[in-house]
């Protein structure tokens, strides 16, 4: 990683300027300022707050950063590796990006600032350079988001997307139903194009075309309830309406669910309904939805492995760890209605 020198010389200023501003010390000129700035994002220098107080330059603190922590997957997933870590002596701080690539790169530089040992990350994909540099030196393991990197040095541990989304999208074909409608989340990320890709090919097994022109998808951008919600309506809303519907991840499922549930549309007389990833205290719900798992505490269970081991030995080659889903058919799916609502 760049060192204050390297800063220093890039911005054509002493080690002294660039340390008063990094400290915000008053009275350097703004010019000066923007120079040591620009310099700091162009080396990729991570000031040491914590290594100033301490007489180790490593903390036992693990940073768990994930896309959305109010998303019930990644709050079960937060806490058993909390649980987890703190049996083998570790902290863990979890932050969340919103899926923001600006927040996820100052979420790290903070990680990076306070030398936590290691990082377990579900990434954004759109920092794909920076992640790689960090890898280099710093144990880091990825969650359910893969990235497409050579340079990457660290381990990935994710579920089948592909076929999981398949199996769904065939077991509705089987069924009968053929306008099925499609609601997924951010195609710049793994698990938003492997899923999409599950999707088109199980329809080309039966003949049906998935491209621009398909009527029958909705594309969040994010993998949050809202998108869920303003899905459903789109796909509900239109003048010739699916008979089911898919939706790519347990947060939006709920949105599209509440969507259906306020609008009185019945599951599954109405519409037929499955998700990808278990919905939290689903067997509470008068109907049970259809779903492919994702086990959160499994995959808490690899990233442990995965982290504790790459602090206690460097240089482990890359690995890769996927999880098939398993589909549960539940109370939400019924042949295509044939009445208009």
């Amino acid at each position: 990683m760049a060192t204050i020198k390297d800063v220093a010389k890039y911005a054509g200023v002493s080690t002294a300027t660039v340390s008063r501003v990094i400290n915000h010390v008053p009275n350097v000129r703004q010019e000066t300022i923007e120079k040591v700035n620009a310099a700091i994002e162009a080396c990729h220098f991570v000031p040491n707050f914590v290594a100033r107080n301490l007489k180790s330059e490593q903390t036992k603190t693990i940073g768990f950063l994930v896309s959305d922590i109010a998303n019930s997957y990644f709050t079960i997933m937060a806490k058993a590796l909390e649980t987890q870590l703190q049996q083998k002596g570790y902290d863990m701080i979890v932050c969340s990006t919103d899926d923001d690539p600006n927040l996820e790169k100052s979420y790290l530089t903070q990680f990076l600032s306070n030398q936590v040992a290691g990082i377990i990350l579900n990434t954004t994909g759109q920092n794909i350079p920076f992640i790689e540099e960090i890898s280099q030196t710093l144990p880091m393991v990825l969650v359910e988001r893969a990235i497409d990197s050579q340079e990457f040095l660290g381990d990935f541990i994710g579920a089948d997307n592909y076929s999981g989304i398949f199996d769904l999208t065939t077991h509705l074909l089987g069924l009968g139903h053929r306008d099925i409608g499609i609601i997924n989340g951010n195609m710049q990320v793994s698990t938003g194009s492997q899923r999409y890709a599950g999707f088109v090919d199980a329809m080309k097994t039966y003949g049906i075309t998935v491209d621009s022109h398909y009527p029958f998808q909705y594309n969040t951008n994010s993998f949050i309830e809202k998108g869920g919600m303003e899905a459903a309506q789109y796909l509900m809303e239109l003048s010739k309406k699916p008979t089911a519907l898919i939706v790519t991840n347990n947060a939006m499922s709920i949105g599209a669910l509440k969507y259906l549930k306020k609008n009185n549309i019945q599951i599954p007389e109405q519409v037929s309904i499955m998700c990808y990833g278990n919905i939290e205290n689903s067997e509470l719900f008068f109907v049970k939805p259809a779903y492919a798992t994702l086990n959160p505490q499994v995959i808490a269970a690899k990233a442990y492995q995965y982290i504790t081991s790459r602090l206690e030995k460097k240089n482990l080659p890359n690995r890769e760890t996927i999880f098939e889903s398993k589909l549960f058919t539940g109370e939400s799916v019924a042949p295509p209605c044939t009445s208009s609502f």
